[in-house]
């Protein structure tokens, strides 16, 4: 039998982790040692906040992505896998972009233009990633493959932060942007050669055929996706997830924001140095994400690990605030930054898995991006509000409105904790 994403659990579980590095890869470089950068040549903390925020935006826009994908398909090559590979193509090419553009003060508004289009693609691939996890891997094995995935994206993001912070110090802008756009590159191969289902085509020109499961779960028209999604966002445990969401990105939002800042400007770092923080934290976390994330929310079950991790997100900032080393030297930072991390990965797998599970199959791909669009617009949100919070309170009282909404986000899921069944007649397939 001919290997595929749906039949092979080791090609399942290894092609979504490596995919997701490859969509965690231009993150390092433009979460990571960009603002580094921007903030070693004297740029502010309104611009750095500014340019995150701006960079950001895309993520906002998933739902727009995940209806396109539902509604729109060439199921002879699979329901999500063209567009897999046209977004990822579309990353590489707007990486190359980037590699162009000159990151100083003069052209920082084309900086902000071109990480955007970057931020684009990586959110039609992130779309498309999530929707076929959603058809392909089943429910026994969703908070696996979510600590495998989210494991591959913070190594794809470590490795990236360590080696563009490397190449724009050493070498320049342009070739960190270009040995991003390679791995990109790279990893395109697995879905270039790996079908979704069996039996479906390679290529457009190959032979195969649209499988009878993917078939099935394609809706006639946009009438049948909006209602259905209706339908679907419409339970309590729908409502209790998308806010929770939002709070809990909100806090990470300001933690982006303020974290390269003052890493660079109180604690003592240069760009290389915060780059190899970040990459050995995010190492660290990936590793945690692959090996164990998993299988803690296994265990605890998804829900209660996502409040104990937002709890120990939120100690980590009261920690940043209250404890002057943690702001005035590159030790206490460090502390704080794996700490951070590895609450933020155990966070993650568990809200994917939960996000998953109550989406509804027909309309996966939208209710999913509907829920990561919410998680997208409260980090904008929250790095946007960086440079008015820090200029009336300073960087800990950045860090400690960080634990508030965070804490807050908290209480909102302890709350979902009797509304966690999905509902299977919002659509016969959603069973």
């Amino acid at each position: 039998m001919t290997v595929s994403f749906a039949t092979s659990r080791p090609m399942r579980l290894g092609g979504l982790g490596l995919l997701y590095a490859a969509q965690g890869a231009p993150e390092g470089l433009l979460y990571v040692a960009v603002p580094a950068w921007l903030a070693a040549n004297g740029a502010s903390a309104e611009a750095i906040g500014g340019y995150i925020a701006i960079i950001l935006l895309p993520w906002s826009f998933k739902l727009v992505n995940g209806a396109l994908m539902d509604r729109v398909a060439f199921l002879p090559m699979g329901r999500r896998r063209p567009w897999l590979i046209a977004a990822q193509a579309a990353l590489v090419l707007t990486l190359i972009a980037f590699g162009a553009s000159t990151p100083d003060d003069a052209n920082l508004r084309r900086l902000m233009l071109v990480g955007f289009l970057v931020n684009l693609a990586g959110a039609f691939q992130d779309v498309a990633i999530d929707g076929m996890a959603i058809d392909i891997v089943p429910e026994p094995e969703r908070a696996r493959a979510n600590g495998v995935m989210w494991g591959g994206k913070i190594l794809g993001t470590s490795a990236a932060a360590g080696a563009t912070g490397h190449l724009i110090q050493r070498h320049g802008f342009a070739e960190a942007s270009m040995a991003t756009a390679a791995f990109v590159a790279a990893i395109m191969v697995i879905p270039l050669l790996v079908r979704e289902r069996p039996g479906e085509r390679l290529m457009p020109w190959t032979d195969g055929q649209a499988s009878a499961d993917a078939a099935s779960r394609q809706l006639a028209d946009w009438a049948s996706i909006v209602g259905t999604l209706w339908r679907a966002m419409r339970r309590p445990a729908s409502l209790i997830l998308a806010a929770g969401i939002f709070l809990a990105f909100l806090g990470y939002g300001l933690d982006t924001a303020y974290g390269p800042v003052v890493a660079v400007k109180a604690a003592g770092f240069d760009e290389s140095g915060y780059g190899g923080l970040a990459a050995g934290a995010n190492l660290a976390g990936g590793a945690f994400g692959i090996l164990l994330a998993g299988v803690i929310a296994d265990r605890l079950s998804p829900r209660r690990a996502l409040i104990l991790s937002l709890v120990g997100m939120a100690a980590a900032q009261v920690f940043l605030a209250a404890w002057p080393s943690a702001m005035t030297n590159t030790g206490g930072f460090s502390i704080y930054t794996y700490a951070y991390i590895l609450c933020f990965v155990m966070m993650s797998v568990s809200l994917y898995a939960e996000a998953m599970r109550l989406s509804t199959p027909a309309v996966a791909a939208t209710q999913f991006a509907l829920f990561m669009a919410i998680l997208n617009f409260g980090t904008y949100a929250g790095a946007g509000r960086f440079a008015l919070i820090e200029s009336l309170t300073g960087y800990a009282g950045a860090a400690i409105a960080g634990a508030i909404v965070t804490l807050a986000a908290a209480a909102v899921f302890a709350q979902g904790r009797g509304s966690t069944k999905s509902d299977a007649r919002l659509h016969p397939l959603a069973s």
